[in-house]
């Protein structure tokens, strides 16, 4: 671990990118909502994998990059700033996993670097939030209407076996330069082939955001988040850099580097 930390600071711009993007994220939710919801004994534990988000451990839809800020309680002319960092999120993506491989190989990183990765991929990542988007919605709609709150556990449980064996899914995408169907494929091959190892890392990623939700939810304020917008920069973006080293590995290994 004290590699991986000592390539995050090596490399500060792998810090900077989801920090500016988390900023510009709370601070859009402010300005429609304000500050909304109150401390509370909450956990999230998350499997999103590139570029860090606190939004990703919290249960309260306080930043704009996810689709659940678009409640019932904003206005659809609020939908205009969401969709553009929707959008800028799926563009930072495939800098940043782009970023993140070029850290792992020793090679310097940089903004036009990050631009150019961004502009590659983006269309990819809107297709795959859109095809994730949808497949949830469907399967959680079914399994509700004929199981009730059990087919809603039942939906939770099988996007998390499925989000497991995809682990490596946007990595396939930047890495091996792949389309969304490919990397399918492609990413349940490398878990197939680096299971344990993986498995230990995904166990280490669920602990760690989940005691930082924990901490989130318990001291949620505008300061607690603050706080923790470069918390999880940092951690988990070490995370992020330890499944792109296994991921590097694999592939090696494999005859496929």
């Amino acid at each position: 671990m004290k590699k991986i930390f000592r390539m995050l600071f090596k490399n500060p711009l792998i810090l900077i990118y989801p920090i500016v993007l988390d900023a510009l994220s709370f601070s859009i939710g402010l300005m429609i909502v304000g500050f909304i919801g109150s401390p509370s004994f909450s956990v999230r534990l998350i499997l999103e994998m590139g570029i860090p988000s606190v939004s990703y451990v919290s249960n309260i839809p306080q930043f704009v990059n996810q689709m659940q800020f678009m409640g019932d309680t904003v206005s659809v002319r609020a939908w205009i700033p969401v969709i553009f960092v929707l959008l800028l999120m799926a563009f930072a993506q495939g800098g940043y996993i782009a970023s993140l491989r070029h850290i792992v190989e020793g090679k310097p990183i940089s903004v036009g670097q990050f631009l150019k990765d961004g502009k590659k991929y983006w269309v990819r990542f809107i297709f795959l939030f859109m095809i994730i988007t949808a497949a949830k919605t469907a399967m959680t709609t079914l399994l509700a209407a004929f199981l009730g709150i059990i087919g809603i556990f039942l939906s939770l449980v099988i996007f998390v076996i499925l989000r497991i064996i995809f682990i490596y899914l946007e990595h396939c995408i930047v890495v091996d330069q792949l389309n969304v169907d490919a990397a399918f494929r492609q990413s349940r091959r490398y878990f197939q082939a680096s299971s344990f190892n993986t498995s230990g890392i995904i166990i280490a990623m669920m602990i760690i955001s989940g005691v930082i939700s924990l901490l989130v939810h318990r001291f949620w304020s505008p300061f607690a988040v603050i706080v923790a917008i470069p918390i999880c920069a940092l951690v988990l973006g070490a995370i992020q850099i330890a499944f792109m080293q296994q991921l590097c590995q694999t592939k090696r290994l494999h005859g496929n580097g």
